[in-house]
């Protein structure tokens, strides 16, 4: 059995403070040695020696009490886990029986949907395809999206194959998929010309989509999102693409140089001319002997890139472009080089892209940890209108008022109307301490509601706690960070890595510290879409005393760079720690994951992460313009110090990627459902100050058990909500257990600041 680091590193303890530091009590051979098989059991996966262990732990050595404790929590666990079990078998029963009815009442995307939901009941995601009502729904379904395509309609085309996709995804069918995929990612590319060029076609086609199901859909919109597109190409220019082209040729980490970003391009402008719905924006393309010639001469331009062994000029090559458009149909360059350099990009990956002045401000924004402006998350709907999806608490808007779903009509007397989130973001931000005035439409109230709200600098918070215990004087959200404060395990939830992760994190382990030893730690990574690289170092290091964190490489497995762990970093090394992923963890979160997984330095728990693994350069194309271009993946440590580690990213055609836990366990979507939303009502239960109310929920849904009760946040673990959690406490607290001889617990290794090498080489940790 390998001697894990968390239990050896528990023999010594700093006192807070740093004034002494003593041996603590011998710990008991027979305590210490089943919890070591518990972390082993965990490490390898074993669920049946784990759910054994777990059952019955030491006798000898552990305080009585606490093992009674303890054989509760378990007990509870496996009851909330047949719980689930029984509940999973009665979703599926049903649920199979809701297929065939929407079937039935040729509600294809119904079925669809319901297929989608026993395949993530079921015990894999391809075991339900190979029944023959399957087998025969989705013939059915490809049959219909045909049809759907040829009619016309392709908001029905477009759910139908999204859905459909769905279903094959990593399952094994990946030719299934990939045809799939290249039918969904054209449909939605016209789908998208048609909102940015034609939004009133657009908007007809949606309304009576939505009407068709059921939804209440209002007919007005702005008529400034006709002409919105004018300011989506401002300051596009042929220099600008080809300036965008030329570095993702010469950057990408999978580049075959410039001759499938121009036929990219050049299918994109060919793709663009071929709506002939977009004809009342550009009346030219009605004119067919000017398109027949324009596509002449694409087909021509077309040709002699694809000149085998002929020398190919980026310049020659959008020149004559430009030629041909200004010969034939004379689209304004703004949307030809748009498009063409968008659709360049297309060829690349998803994470490159150009970055263009319309959308600057906001790139710029999302690269800061703070701003200047009211502290409102919006988001444009699909009609136009600019919403409220939160206040964030302890901000100017929350103060003054403003609750979620709160329509923006006016910014300081302007109609918002035709208005993107950018053009929202743009007026409402301004100067600290200058005043700004919004004019709301509010669900039951009469006119517009006019509040004042005075700028402040806005801090995203990505580091949050246990239970939130209310907001300071500056805003700033206060938190209780043990999870367990009896044993002393405490709690970390990551939302993303940005410029102000790593003084959060260090003000979170004082305040744990500042409360009593810190025993265990479980780190909650799940939906963490990633951040700065620089910041994954970070958080690796304070688990990694020395070694590799990451590297990068380039597509010829060149070494471009690496990380590496210092010892001085290393503030939580030894403290045994579980760290929770899921689909929605990706890029740093999937570092610092797959590092501690590499060292052995916490168990991983959860579900499969997303397979985010490349890097991402930002580069100048104009002052207010940049290319963002993918040019190295990151390859994790090696486990045995032998084999190279793994590669996260998700390749096309791949079969394996991301970081695989130690522990799977699933959460039904019944389950991540109920735990955030008692999770969001936990929070703005904690102050009491007036919070915005929660949306109400849909009176024809099946009722939320999270809402039954009290918004207390261990119900996340006492009811069994959240089942990751609830098992990762459970192998903690079982590290705790075994230092509980004598009645009290012998606190697990504990560092305030500096270095732990001395204390790890007297314990004999690796």
């Amino acid at each position: 059995m390998l001697t894990r680091l968390a239990p050896t590193c528990a023999l010594f303890v700093v006192v807070f403070g740093g004034v002494s530091a003593a041996a603590a009590r011998p710990v008991s051979h027979e305590a210490r040695a089943w919890a070591d098989d518990v972390w082993e059991a965990a490490l390898q996966g074993d669920r049946s020696d784990l759910e054994t262990l777990l059952s019955e732990p030491a006798t000898i050595g552990v305080q009585d009490e606490a093992r009674k404790a303890f054989i509760k929590a378990v007990e509870l666990w496996r009851t909330h886990e047949s719980e689930d079990r029984t509940h999973v078998r009665e979703r599926i029963a049903e649920a199979s029986q809701e297929m065939q009815e929407a079937r039935d009442e040729g509600d294809l995307l119904e079925s669809l949907r319901l297929l989608i939901e026993i395949q993530a009941l079921s015990s894999s995601l391809a075991a339900p395809l190979d029944e023959p009502h399957v087998q025969s729904l989705l013939a059915d379904a490809e049959r219909q999206i045909i049809a759907w395509r040829e009619e016309g309609d392709i908001f029905n085309a477009q759910q139908g194959l999204l859905r459909l996709r769905a279903v094959y995804e990593d399952t094994g069918h990946q030719e299934d998929w990939d045809r799939l995929t290249e039918g969904y990612e054209a449909l939605w590319d016209q789908m998208r010309l048609l909102r940015r060029y034609r939004f009133d076609e657009y908007h007809r086609r949606y309304v009576a989509f939505h009407r068709a199901q059921g939804d209440e859909v209002s007919e007005e919109y702005s008529p400034r999102l006709d002409t919105r597109w004018r300011d989506m190409i401002r300051d596009v220019d042929i220099e600008t693409a080809a300036r965008a082209i030329q570095i993702a040729a010469a950057e990408h980490v999978e580049s075959e140089g410039l001759v499938p970003l121009l036929d990219g391009g050049i299918d994109a402008i060919r793709n663009l001319t071929r709506q002939g719905m977009l004809t009342a924006t550009f009346p030219s393309l009605e004119d067919e002997s000017l398109l027949a010639s324009w596509h002449a001469a694409l087909e021509a331009t077309d040709a002699s890139i694809e000149i085998p062994g002929a020398e190919v000029s980026l310049v020659r090559t959008l020149q004559r472009i430009a030629q041909a458009n200004a010969d034939t149909i004379n689209l304004p360059e703004g949307v030809l080089w748009r498009e063409f350099a968008d659709g360049a990009m297309n060829e690349l990956d998803r994470f490159s892209q150009v970055i263009w002045p319309y959308d600057y401000e906001s790139f710029r924004r999302q690269m800061q940890g703070n701003f200047v402006g009211v502290g409102v998350q919006i988001q444009e709907t699909d009609l136009g209108e600019i919403k409220v999806v939160t206040p964030l608490e302890g901000k100017p808007a929350f103060y003054a008022g403003v609750r979620a779903d709160d329509i923006i009509a006016t910014v300081n007397g302007q109609s918002t109307a035709g208005w993107t989130v950018q053009d929202a973001v743009h007026h409402i931000t301004g100067p600290e301490d200058t005043e700004v005035t919004l004019g709301l439409r509010r669900s039951g109230e009469q006119g517009l509601i006019e509040v004042p709200v005075v700028r402040a600098v806005i801090r995203m918070p990505n580091v949050k706690g246990w239970r939130r215990v209310g907001v300071d004087e500056n805003g700033r959200e206060d938190w209780d960070w043990m999870i367990s404060p009896e044993q002393g395990i405490g709690y970390i939830k990551l939302i993303g890595f940005d410029q102000e992760t790593q003084e959060d994190l260090k003000r979170a382990m004082r305040d744990m510290r500042g409360k009593g030893p810190l025993n265990g730690l479980v780190l909650d990574l799940r939906h963490n879409p990633g951040g700065l690289l620089e910041l994954a170092g970070f958080v690796s290091n304070l688990f990694v005393p020395r070694g590799e964190i990451v590297t990068g490489e380039d597509s010829d497995g060149r070494r471009t760079f690496c990380l590496s762990a210092r010892s001085h970093g290393c503030l939580l090394g030894g403290v045994p720690t579980v760290v929770l992923i899921n689909r929605g963890s990706a890029s740093a979160s999937e570092i610092v994951a797959g590092c501690l997984q590499a060292h052995e330095a916490a168990v991983v728990l959860g579900e499969r992460s997303f397979g985010k693994g490349s890097v991402q350069t930002v580069h100048p194309l104009a002052a207010e313009a940049r290319i963002k271009v993918t040019n190295q993946y990151y390859r994790l440590p090696s486990a045995d110090g032998f084999n190279p580690g793994r590669l996260v990213h998700k390749r096309p055609g791949a079969t394996d990627w991301g970081v695989v836990p130690d522990l799977e366990v699933r959460m039904s979507m019944d389950d991540i459902i109920a735990s955030e939303r008692l999770r969001s009502r936990a929070e703005r239960a904690a102050s009491e100050l007036p919070l915005p109310d929660l949306p109400e929920p849909d009176p024809d849904a099946e009722p939320n058990p999270a809402d039954e009760g009290p918004p207390n946040i261990t119900r996340l673990i006492d009811d069994g909500f959240d089942p990751q959690l609830e098992l990762a406490v459970l192998l903690v607290s079982a590290q705790v257990l075994a230092e509980t001889e004598g009645g009290t617990v012998t606190p697990l290794e504990q560092v305030a600041e500096g270095p732990i090498e001395d204390l790890r080489s007297r314990a004999g940790g690796r």
